[in-house]
């Protein structure tokens, strides 16, 4: 079975006064916004890797519905190089896995992957899908945003 995976950049955060960058939660407009992606996602991917910061593990619990989710420190402030040591151990035993994450790696990432620049900014909620190909590298097979499917 082909390797596909999703890099989605978490909901849109809130700034309570006094909260640290780690323990933010998400704003009301992200649960609207994650009902939208979890749509498009559809029946995939089979599960979620999350980075533990509070804001991702919610979106990642949003979309993920009854499906798996892992919380992962190192995806909290991954450097690419780190993020996609990650994503190789996850499609090692897993063969659709979505990972919800931060920029700017998410979008150095999206980028990377697709060997051009697809965006030069993913927003909050928005999510690349790529497969494998029998080379290794990485095939964007579809972006979404929020704002584009509202």
């Amino acid at each position: 079975m082909a390797q596909r995976i999703w890099l989605i950049r978490h909901g849109k955060s809130s700034r309570p006064v006094g909260v640290i960058d780690h323990e933010r939660p998400l704003a009301r407009r992200a649960r609207a916004d994650a009902a939208l992606i979890r749509a498009w996602l559809g029946d995939a991917p089979a599960a979620f890797f999350t980075s533990t910061a509070k804001r991702a593990r919610e979106t990642a619990a949003l979309l993920a519905g009854e499906r798996p989710v892992v919380p992962n420190d190192v995806l909290y402030q991954a450097s690419e190089g780190e993020f996609l040591a990650v994503v190789e151990d996850a499609v090692a035993t897993a063969s659709a896995v979505a990972f919800v994450a931060h920029n700017p790696t998410v979008t150095n990432l999206v980028n990377r992957l697709a060997g051009r620049s697809v965006v030069d900014n993913v927003p909050t909620l928005g999510v690349a899908a790529f497969r494998r190909l029998p080379d290794g590298a990485w095939d964007l097979r579809g972006y979404a945003a929020p704002k584009q499917l509202r």
